[in-house]
């Protein structure tokens, strides 16, 4: 496995987005569509053209790189904010991205215990709750709040590693109203200094049928494996070898990290008590 490296990134300002994409259109191979996300307007096109790979939104720009090396070429239309489109690249493509250099980025949010460098995360579909559970613990003291959405780990040796992702505290606005945050800015997340290692895993659901205020219960390795599949990262489906390499990745990381099913009943008024079993779980 490569070490893990922070990309380059290389700025070519000043694109004609919509000729550059016609250009893709007729010369590339559409690999996939993805749909706009919550803070876009349109959807965004992946192609390959040689042996190089790009990431485009018509009228707004985007990315080339390639799975030689952790370098990024990056397009914005003259017609964008550059804040915004770099704000693009690292929230919504950069984490699928990584794929191509065989390293992985799981939909995740996550916190770490101080002094012990133990990371606890939560994953599961949009809406279950990652980034409200996550931002309640972190707020704990003994906690601090270290991913949003995106954990990107890669695997040496059968060891997992944790690597620091650009990434603010996205809140719901239930969530932020609960936490006297609506009319706060983003919050950047700082990345400890502590060596950090992922200890535990819960794939979390909302039901407000379950009896308790949380539920939690060990997954095996057969269980769990389709269930952080789903939750993956990903480029594209069209290429075998990152395809390879991602499954590999993921049964790797369910062979040595301990996952969960954590149910709970969705009311911020147990929050504390939903919190409380988990830090509970988490062997604190």
């Amino acid at each position: 496995m490569t070490p893990w490296t922070e990309p380059r990134i290389e700025w070519h300002r000043g694109t004609d987005s919509l000729r550059h994409y016609q250009y893709l259109v007729n010369g590339a191979e559409l690999l996939t569509r993805w749909e706009p996300a919550p803070f876009e307007i349109s959807p965004t096109d992946c192609f390959r053209l040689g042996d190089a790979f790009w990431i485009w939104q018509p009228g707004v720009g985007g990315i080339q790189f390639n799975a030689a090396e952790p370098a990024v070429n990056a397009f914005p239309s003259d017609s964008v904010d550059s804040a915004w489109f770099e704000h693009l690249i690292e929230r919504s493509w950069m984490p699928a991205v990584y794929q191509a250099w065989g390293r992985q980025v799981l939909h995740a949010s996550a916190v770490a215990e101080k002094g012990s460098g133990r990371v606890v995360a939560f994953t599961g579909p949009s809406g279950a709750g990652k980034s409200t559970m996550a931002y309640g613990l972190g707020q704990r003291p003994g906690w601090t709040h270290v991913a949003d959405d995106t954990l990107a780990f890669s695997v040496d040796a059968g060891t997992i590693g944790l690597h620091p992702l650009k990434n603010d505290a996205r809140l719901r606005p239930a969530t932020a109203a609960y936490h006297g945050r609506s009319d706060a800015p983003l919050q950047p997340i700082a990345w400890p200094d502590d060596a950090l290692s992922l200890s535990k895993l819960f794939v979390i659901a909302g039901d407000d049928a379950v009896a308790a205020d949380a539920v939690i219960e060990p997954l095996t390795a057969p269980e769990s494996y389709p269930l952080l599949l789903q939750q993956a990262h990903s480029f594209t489906l069209q290429i075998p070898a990152f395809n390879q390499q991602l499954m590999r990745d993921y049964l790797a990381l369910t062979a040595s990290v301990p996952v969960f099913r954590l149910t709970y009943r969705r009311s911020f008024d147990r929050m504390d008590a939903i919190l409380d079993t988990v830090v509970k779980s988490a062997g604190r």
